[in-house]
C-alpha cells in the first residue's frame, strides 16, 4: 500500500528523532492538529493563510523544504474556499504608498524579530519533488448573509473603553503587546495580527502580532493588494470582511485601519464558535481597528508629493 502524505511526514520526523510534542511546543500548534496531520486528517485545521503557515512551520521543524511540503499538501488536500463578506465586487481604490507611520516606526524592530528564524537545510518530501512556490491564498467564495449569532460571551465594553484610554498613552512598541493581549481577552480571540501596507513592495505585511509563535509568523506570506482573500479584500474595499468558521475550524474578522486620508492596513482577528458573526464582536473589532489606525499617523495611501510639501520650508531652503 503506497505511503500517504502524512505517513511520509511522520517517517521523516521519526528519522530526525524529533518528538511531536517538541514541535508543538516550539510552534504553539496544537498537538492534536499535528497528530491529525500525520494521519492525513486536516478536517480540524484552520483555513487560508494560517493553514499554510502552520504547515510551513511543521516542515521547517523536521528540516523539509516548506515550499515543497505546501505544494504537495495542496495536491492532496485542496484549499477550501474562504467565504468572504461582503462580496468582492467594488472597484479597487488607489494603492499609492506613503511615508513611515507612527505605528510602523514604533514596531520597526518587531518586524525584524518575526523573521529571525532562518530556514534549515531542506529536502523534498518525495524523491522526485522539486522546489516550487507555496500555495496561493484561497479564492473568495460567493457572499453569504450575516447571521445574528449570539456569542458565547459578550465583549466587555467597559474594559474596551479603558483600553481606549491606554491606547491614547502609547509612546513605544513595548506598550502595545500588553494592550493587544487585553484586546484578545476582551474579544475572546485566539490571535490578532496587524497588517500594514508596505509601499516599497506593494504588499500588506504582518507587523504587530499576538497569539502566534515566531515559527508560525516567520512563515506567513505577505499579501498582495489584489489578492483573492479576506485580508486583501478588507484593505481594498475598506470594509470589514469575515471568514466563516465551522464546528472544527476557526473563523476570522478582518477590519481596515482607516484614517482621514485612506487605509493604512488591516486588523485580522482569529475567532472561534461563530463569534465572527456576532454584531457585538464586530463592533468591538471596529473599535480596536480605529484605535490602531490612530497610531498610524499618516495613511499609506497619502500621495508622496503631499508629504514632501509638509516638510519642505516655504522659502525653498533645506
Amino acid at each position: 500500500m503506497p505511503e500517504t502524505f502524512g505517513g511520509r511526514l511522520r517517517r521523516r520526523r521519526e528519522e530526525q528523532h524529533i518528538a511531536l510534542i517538541t514541535i508543538a511546543e516550539q510552534t504553539k500548534i496544537k498537538l492534536s492538529l499535528l497528530e491529525a496531520l500525520e494521519r492525513d486528517d486536516v478536517s480540524h485545521w484552520p483555513a487560508g493563510i494560517f493553514r499554510r503557515a502552520f504547515l510551513r512551520a511543521y516542515a521547517q521543524a523536521i528540516n523539509l523544504n516548506p515550499d515543497v511540503v505546501v505544494r504537495k499538501f495542496l495536491e492532496v488536500h485542496p484549499e477550501p474556499a474562504e467565504v468572504v463578506e461582503p462580496a468582492i465586487a467594488a472597484a479597487a481604490a488607489r494603492a499609492n504608498g506613503g511615508p513611515p507611520t507612527r505605528l510602523r516606526s514604533m514596531v520597526g524592530s518587531a518586524i525584524g524579530s518575526l523573521s529571525r528564524l532562518r530556514r534549515s537545510p531542506v529536502e523534498d518530501v518525495a524523491a522526485d519533488a522539486t522546489a516550487g512556490p507555496a500555495g496561493v491564498p484561497a479564492r473568495a467564495g460567493p457572499p453569504s448573509p450575516v447571521a445574528a449569532v449570539q456569542p458565547s460571551s459578550e465583549p466587555d465594553f467597559l474594559a474596551l473603553a479603558d483600553l481606549c484610554t491606554e491606547f491614547g498613552r502609547v509612546q513605544d512598541a513595548g506598550q502595545l503587546e500588553p494592550l493587544l493581549r487585553d484586546a484578545a481577552r476582551i474579544l475572546d480571540a485566539r490571535g490578532l495580527i496587524v497588517w500594514l501596507w508596505d509601499a516599497l513592495t506593494g504588499q500588506l505585511k504582518p507587523t504587530l502580532v499576538h497569539g502566534y509563535s515566531e515559527q508560525v509568523l516567520a512563515q506567513l506570506p505577505a499579501v498582495g493588494r489584489d489578492g483573492d482573500n479576506a485580508t486583501a479584500a478588507a484593505f481594498r474595499l475598506r470594509q470589514t470582511c469575515a471568514v466563516k468558521g465551522s464546528e472544527y475550524t476557526s473563523g476570522a474578522l478582518v477590519t481596515p485601519l482607516l484614517t482621514a486620508t485612506g487605509c493604512a492596513g488591516v486588523l485580522a482577528i482569529e475567532l472561534q464558535n461563530g463569534r465572527e458573526q456576532a454584531r457585538s464582536v464586530r463592533a468591538g473589532a471596529t473599535i480596536l481597528a480605529a484605535l490602531l489606525a490612530q497610531l498610524t499617523g499618516v495613511s499609506a495611501e497619502l500621495q508622496p508629493e503631499s508629504v514632501e510639501e509638509r516638510f519642505v520650508p516655504r522659502d525653498g531652503t533645506a
